[in-house]
């Protein structure tokens, strides 16, 4: 499909952040993978505005919007017309532009959809560079995820299976399409390991049950800590971190604390894969299907996600990772999963050998581009 008449809307106030919601949605839900946010935290953050973390890096939604037209066959007369059945536009891209100031210089594209059309993906990466520009940015990185530190990426591989919680969904063009323009600058996998339930893993530190809050408050160096290897940001914001453990606590979490002479050495927190759920109720866009995913949460699944985790280095190969991993199979195997989603995690993160050193495989790949202008 081709496209002309584009049109370029910047949501400055409220009336359009909230036409963006439901230009971005609309572009999605075309996709028959797509695995939706929940709706509510989503449009909350659009519309409301109301993360610090975004307000600092000045996130800007802006969407694309043209008529599309039939490409020209050589057995048509010349003057046959070219639309394609369209009287008005319709969005073809859309994302959130985060800028990060100088130093770093660096714009992000979060949240990204486009339309498998070249042109389409050119004319947004120009509208995205221009604005990154006039902020002082010099480099365009996507897609980005909720926050540059986390969850970006475009999904390459195993477009067959529905993408688990809290990882890139995109249609199976988009990576091809953005190496048109951009170069790849990261790669990710995702792995899965299987659960079985094992002995207690004597080891040098008490663990004691941890919840995203603490995370976010004096446990904060630890969280910074598991998103380090995954970004180019050497250290994470509270309000950061606040965004990040909202997003993620909007679905039941379980967490434990490494703790070695009363110093923290460690943390894990694993979370059940609704990703079916989440898809059958469209994110809980509609009020009813809002409610039956609610009620829905109580139902067990069949795989678990292990979200967050790390050992600070002092404790690093004394057994801190083993005693936190044998917790998490024990938890799992009582939750009645069989499988644990592990990352995505960067191809040279040490903590990737080591799960796979554990029994877990690789299922998913994941690429992360830039662009400098």
């Amino acid at each position: 499909m081709a496209y002309f008449n584009y049109t370029t809307h910047w949501a400055t106030d409220w009336w359009a952040r909230r036409e963006f919601i439901h230009a971005w949605w609309r572009l999605n839900a075309d996709d028959p993978r797509w695995l939706p946010p929940d709706y509510a935290t989503w449009r909350r953050l659009i519309v409301q505005r109301d993360a610090a973390y975004w307000q600092q890096l000045a996130a800007q939604p802006f969407y694309l919007e043209a008529l599309p037209r039939r490409r020209p066959s050589t057995y048509a007369p010349q003057h046959q017309p070219m639309l394609a059945g369209a009287v008005f536009e319709q969005p073809v891209a859309a994302a959130v532009l985060l800028c990060e100031p100088a130093p770093a210089g660096v714009a992000y594209l979060s949240m990204l959809h486009c339309a498998n059309d070249e042109e389409t993906l050119d004319r947004l990466l120009g509208a995205a560079m221009e604005r990154a520009a006039e902020a002082g940015c010099t480099r365009l990185v996507a897609p980005a995820g909720l926050l540059p530190e986390w969850g970006g990426g475009a999904l390459l591989d195993r477009f067959d299976q529905l993408p688990p919680l809290h990882t890139p969904s995109n249609p199976p063009y988009l990576a091809d399409l953005l190496a048109t323009s951009m170069e790849v600058c990261q790669r990710q996998q995702l792995l899965i390991l299987p659960v079985n339930a094992v002995a207690a893993d004597a080891g040098p530190a008490v663990l004691k049950p941890l919840t995203l809050t603490d995370l976010a408050g004096v446990h904060l160096p630890l969280l910074a800590a598991a998103l380090t290897p995954h970004s180019e940001k050497a250290e994470l914001s509270p309000d950061a971190a606040a965004l990040l453990l909202h997003w993620v606590g909007v679905y039941p979490t379980c967490g434990w604390l490494a703790e070695v002479d009363g110093a923290a050495a460690g943390f894990v927190v694993v979370q059940p894969d609704l990703a079916p759920l989440v898809r059958r109720t469209g994110g809980g866009r509609w009020l009813p299907w809002r409610w039956y995913g609610r009620w829905a949460l109580r139902r067990p699944v069949r795989r678990g996600r292990l979200l967050f985790g790390a050992v600070v280095p002092m404790w690093r190969k004394r057994g801190v990772g083993r005693q936190l991993l044998a917790e998490v199979q024990r938890h799992a195997a009582a939750a009645g999963w069989s499988e644990l989603i592990c990352g995505p995690f960067t191809d040279d993160a040490p903590v990737a050998c080591w799960l796979q050193r554990a029994g877990a495989r690789v299922e998913q790949h994941y690429a992360l581009f830039e662009w400098n202008g």
